[in-house]
């Protein structure tokens, strides 16, 4: 934070400038070291930058974080020191916001501050896990090996999103496209036409009839409708900050048919993989069950996960305290037991990882395959429709004309 200050000195009388600290005390002491008795200091007003006034636009992506991680991972291998790495790595980044972080680290590093020390004054940028990781790996000499397998970590969950959303765009697109289509021909097209016919006294098709139904209702109960959608968006975030109602719905969409078993899978593969890569790392349990249970977003999940810290702590097993409740895959369950009483609960939290993360990935192949007959069926219905309540009215106005 950059702080203004006036302050003065008996030799050379006023002097006005600019410190660069983390609290108001720290850059008052930073002056009085210097040599100035201050007479008035202040946070500096600055204008904020576009990555302020916009996030979710100017941020760290994953994928440049992979690229990150490996490249530091391969310069701190080949033995060049994290100075040189982090400018070479600035320099090359086109990420105004990461390049920005990385001078930032270097210079914390030239102040005699560690990685991820640095690394953690950046949570937007590294996570609790990546910054807790790059800690252990400083500590136990292995930083090489640590930011390789938070690049390796990174990628498989990068490559699950955007293989998803490749994807899912094809079919977004056909049923976007064919909603436009619809809502032209509904609006612009189709009135003009049957005023036409009715003028001439033809009869109008039946299904013409209720298009134009539909259409005149919406258009004549357009305030209406726009305020119960109003009522219903506030009145459903008024309900979901009541911690109770919160849970409650968490755990009903554990239980939906297909999604349900996507959102437990998921987050089971993510709370495993998280787990595993701290153990793997030198953490002990009790430090990586707080890490890896604070990326779980699912409230029925994260009761589960408390209560099996809350038993590991109080010295019972983590296994039998989660096992209590039905949310959680019996199967899951039973092997984390067998990892934790033959003491080798690292591996089969990264075997169960592994197999999470590939039953992930087939389900979600499995609801692509099945979204995308379905988008082709809506969109022939939408030509369907479009076709018969435009060329039926025509087609009938041509008999009469005949």
């Amino acid at each position: 934070m950059l702080f203004n200050y006036v302050a003065y000195t008996l030799e050379n009388g006023l002097f006005k400038g600019k410190i660069e600290a983390d609290t108001e005390g720290e850059a008052r002491g930073e002056v009085v070291r210097q040599g100035y008795k201050i007479l008035r200091l202040s946070p500096a007003r600055s204008i904020p930058g576009l990555e302020q006034m916009f996030p979710s636009i100017f941020k760290v992506k994953t994928g440049e974080l992979v690229r990150f991680s490996r490249q530091m991972a391969t310069m701190v291998r080949g033995g060049s020191s994290l100075q040189r790495g982090l400018e070479m790595l600035e320099s090359e980044t086109r990420n105004r916001v990461m390049r920005r972080v990385l001078g930032d680290v270097r210079k914390m590093i030239d102040q005699g501050g560690s990685l991820s020390g640095a690394f953690a004054k950046y949570p937007n940028v590294f996570s609790t896990r990546y910054t807790s990781i790059v800690e252990v790996g400083e500590h136990t000499g292995s930083l090489a090996d640590s930011l390789e397998q938070l690049a390796d970590a990174l990628a498989r969950e990068h490559e699950a999103v955007q293989k998803f959303k490749r994807t899912m765009m094809m079919p977004a697109f056909t049923m976007g496209a064919s909603l436009a289509m619809l809502v032209l021909m509904m609006t612009v097209m189709l009135p003009p036409l049957l005023e036409a016919f009715e003028g001439r006294g033809t009869d109008v098709p039946l299904i013409t009839r209720i298009a134009m139904a539909v259409i005149n209702a919406f258009e004549s109960n357009l305030i209406y409708i726009g305020s119960a959608i109003v009522i219903i968006a506030v009145t459903v975030a008024l309900i979901r900050r009541i911690p109770r109602t919160q849970f409650a719905l968490h755990l009903w969409m554990t239980r939906l048919p297909i999604v349900g078993n996507l959102i437990v899978t998921r987050e089971m593969a993510q709370f495993s993989r998280t787990n595993a890569m701290l153990l793997q790392a030198g953490v002990s349990l009790a430090r990586s069950l707080p890490l890896a249970i604070s990326g779980c977003k699912n409230l029925a999940l994260l009761q589960a996960f408390n209560a099996g810290e809350e038993s590991l702590m109080s010295g019972h097993g983590f296994a039998s305290a989660v096992g209590r409740y039905s949310v959680m895959p019996r199967l899951w369950v039973e092997l984390v037991s067998v990892g934790e009483e033959n003491n080798v609960i690292g591996t089969t939290l990264s075997d169960l990882a592994t197999a999470y993360e590939k039953e992930v990935e087939n389900k979600l192949e499995s609801i692509i395959a099945l979204l995308e007959p379905a988008s082709t069926f809506v969109v022939g219905g939408v030509v369907l429709f479009i076709a018969l309540s435009m060329f039926l009215p025509i087609y009938s106005g041509m008999e009469d004309l005949g």
